[in-house]
């Protein structure tokens, strides 16, 4: 009767399992326990359960009562290798020889290359033995044996870590796509020819496939990023912080995002947080110091950033920034200097550079960079703009709105070109195309305060004070800086005594 009562429970057992339903099957297990106390397969299958509940210190309990039973030793040494505790799971390991690919993945943890090469000679085309050559930076030999194997994530990785990108792209082109870890670089890959769109569908695949890796979603949310689609890049970040706490690097570049989208508040509390957990992340200290920047505390910024004693680009051109704003032109040049000639080939620095030049005032010689970026690549949509910004302040608006019309034929929707026409129109006073240019500025860019106060500033301009206060006060709810508080102030008591004389 015993027996045939505690199958029953068994048989409950394993279809709450099935339906994931832990607990209660637990419950089953214990009823038949008491049947059959030492029947070896219930006291493995409520460790088991117990380690589905991630409840390890009462599987180990259960799993370690029967030291000759097979499946009960490799759970506890998966257990162990799951909580780092190599050394424990090395003596469970121990025990069950025959599985060479995971006792030569702990000893690959535990760094015993020599006692990996021992079970390599004697059990030939383990695949995991290349692995643990890698982990244990014997990178050359490892690269060597997987070059006579079929094409495999592992060496794919290793021509990736080498920069042969050409190769590893090759490689990872080879194998199934139904591997998360190939679809990650094949992202990689597309984030490298800037096929932006490309790589979010494949980081995307990979985070349904592993959900909960953060190099994925860290992944994808840099291509959301590259994309501006800045909600979903928040998210993204989130769920790599999620599955990695401790690492600093997803936090900080989640706040980077918020300083680009000048979300000051929500950058500042990222970078509170990493200082708390890090005081010196280097990537963190440079943004705050560009946060102090923003509050205008122009030598807490310099001394922040000249103290760090380094020459990273992200740091100099920061320090650039810096420079400019005190006006220490020569040196913010001298810092771009060093960047360019580091990446001689990247127009964006040399249109930095060209941005000093606009800021000293000195124009021509922005204008030299523009010319000479725009000839070596004549769709670099940022040279035109820059254009048209040094042109705009010659006084030039024949050629500010020539430049300006070029960057929109490259993007129809590009904000910064209808922003520069329709400043080259207003100051040639036709106020009615400047509106329409702005109106379509705001409408490619409606998170930008800088637009609708120029907006309002044109209303004003055409005596249309309640149009302008309302352009005004959109500003003021995207940015509330004193100047735009003023600006509202002003055309609210305007409006007001315009209303009151119409009674």
């Amino acid at each position: 009767m015993g027996n045939t009562e505690a199958l029953e429970y068994i048989k409950q057992a394993f279809e709450l399992k099935s339906q994931k339903s832990y607990k209660p099957a637990i419950e089953m297990l214990y009823k038949a326990l008491e049947l059959e106390s030492d029947n070896v397969e219930i006291i493995f299958q409520l460790g088991e359960l117990y380690y589905l509940l991630h409840n390890y210190e009462r599987a180990e309990q259960y799993l370690g009562r029967n030291s000759s039973h097979k499946e009960s030793l490799r759970l506890l040494r998966d257990i162990y290798f799951e909580r780092k505790d190599f050394e424990k799971a090395l003596k469970q390991a121990e025990k069950i020889p025959e599985d060479v690919d995971k006792l030569i993945q702990i000893l690959s943890k535990l760094g015993k290359i020599d006692r990996i090469k021992e079970i390599e000679k004697s059990a030939k085309d383990v695949f995991i033995y290349p692995q643990a050559l890698y982990d244990n930076n014997e990178i050359a030999q490892a690269k060597k044996i997987l070059e006579k194997q079929e094409p495999s994530v592992l060496l794919g990785k290793i021509y990736f870590d080498e920069g042969n990108l050409e190769k590893s792209k090759e490689i990872f082109g080879q194998l199934s796509t139904d591997n998360a870890e190939v679809l990650n670089y094949l992202g990689l890959f597309a984030l490298e020819e800037m096929n932006f769109i490309e790589a979010i569908k494949l980081f995307s695949k990979a985070v349904n496939l592993d959900k909960q890796n953060p190099v994925y979603y860290y992944n994808l949310a840099n291509a959301y990023f590259y994309t501006g689609w800045t909600a979903e890049a928040i998210k993204a970040y989130l769920n790599a912080s999620c599955y990695a706490a401790d690492n600093m690097d997803y936090r900080s570049s989640l706040a980077y995002l918020y300083y680009e989208n000048k979300m000051f508040d929500k950058a500042q509390n990222e970078v509170d947080f990493i200082f708390s957990n890090a005081p010196n992340h280097h990537q963190t200290v440079i943004l705050n110091a560009l946060l102090k920047l923003e509050r205008k505390d122009f030598l807490g910024a310099k001394a922040d950033l000249e103290k760090m004693g380094v020459d990273d680009d992200f740091a100099l051109m920061s320090l650039a920034k810096v420079y400019c704003s005190l006006g220490l032109f020569s040196k913010a040049r001298e810092a771009i200097e060093k960047v360019i000639a580091r990446n001689p080939e990247n127009l964006s620095y040399q249109c930095d550079m060209a941005e000093i030049y606009i800021s000293e005032k000195k124009y021509e010689q922005a204008l030299e960079i523009v010319k000479k970026t725009i000839k070596k690549n004549d769709n670099f949509i940022l040279a035109y703009v820059l254009g048209a910004k040094a042109a705009y302040e010659m006084k030039d608006f024949k050629k500010a709105k020539s430049y300006a019309q070029n960057a929109i034929s490259l993007d129809i929707n590009y904000a910064p070109g209808y922003y520069y026409l329709a400043l080259a129109w207003f100051e040639e006073q036709d106020i009615e195309e400047a509106i329409e240019c702005m109106k379509r500025a705001i409408l490619a860019d409606v998170g930008n305060a800088e637009y609708y106060a120029k907006m309002s500033e044109f209303y004003r301009t055409a005596d249309d004070i309640k149009t302008s206060l309302d352009y005004i006060k959109e500003a003021v709810s995207i940015s509330e800086t004193a100047e735009y508080k003023a600006i509202y102030a002003e055309l609210a008591s305007l409006n007001r005594k315009g209303n009151l004389s119409k009674k």
